[in-house]
């Protein structure tokens, strides 16, 4: 009965927010009906779930666990908080666990961002692929994304392969985001470089940064530091 009231809690309640755009909502079942509109069937859906019978080794979900705070911004500059969510990996959606056997999935109608321990995460259509990306860089031409990929391995009766179980892999990508469009990107100084080219005394200052604060041109940290740099000379 408590599942069922919560449910119901979430799908026809929680409308009576406040209007300040710089205010935060903690309350799960709250944020949930308004974090994008006033309308929740264009912000996301409620389900069931069922644990399959058969175990699998890894996991659909990008984190550990469900306890990771996310900041939902809205595209009319609102901001709702939720301690309860998680990034689905196969559909590419945000969930948050609403009770025990019941799914919140959000959808990108009405959200500009989602910021989950502190990392930026968009949605983005290209090639006729709508998938969720986490912002390393946000410059003002180009953008430096990590996509990530789920692979699943199926487990084998055979001794000799010792993999018995069936399996998921989680595996990231970088991409460079310019003009709309969204192609494979690789950290390196020569890409990086690249980026920058058309400014040679430019170029060679965020060399000099790179080397004065020793810095990789391979680490994402890194990179989002020079490229930050950068903007500002």
């Amino acid at each position: 009965m408590k599942n069922i009231l919560l449910t119901m809690a979430v799908l026809l309640s929680g409308f009576g927010f406040a209007q300040d755009n710089q205010a935060f909502v903690q309350n799960n079942t709250r944020a949930l009906g308004s974090a994008a509109s006033s309308d929740l069937r264009a912000q996301g859906s409620a389900a069931l779930f069922i644990n399959p019978a058969r175990e699998v080794d890894g996991s659909v979900y990008k984190f550990e666990d469900w306890e990771n705070t996310a900041v939902i911004h809205t595209n009319d500059n609102q901001r709702f908080m939720l301690r309860n969510i998680n990034l689905n990996l196969q559909r590419h959606t945000f969930e948050s666990k609403i009770s025990r056997d019941s799914l919140f999935t959000f959808n990108f109608n009405n959200i500009d961002k989602f910021i989950i321990n502190k990392k930026v995460y968009r949605n983005y259509y290209w090639d006729e692929d709508n998938r969720v990306y986490e912002v390393i860089y946000d410059g003002r031409k180009y953008q430096i994304l990590k996509g990530f990929k789920l692979e699943f391995v199926e487990g084998s009766a055979n001794p000799m392969l010792n993999r018995s179980r069936d399996k998921y892999i989680q595996k990231e990508y970088y991409y460079l985001r310019d003009e709309g469009r969204i192609k494979y990107f690789r950290l390196s100084r020569g890409k990086i470089m690249k980026l920058i080219k058309d400014n040679p005394e430019k170029a060679d200052k965020v060399l000099a940064y790179a080397r004065s604060n020793k810095l990789s041109f391979k680490r994402e940290e890194d990179v989002q530091k020079i490229l930050e740099y950068y903007e500002t000379i």
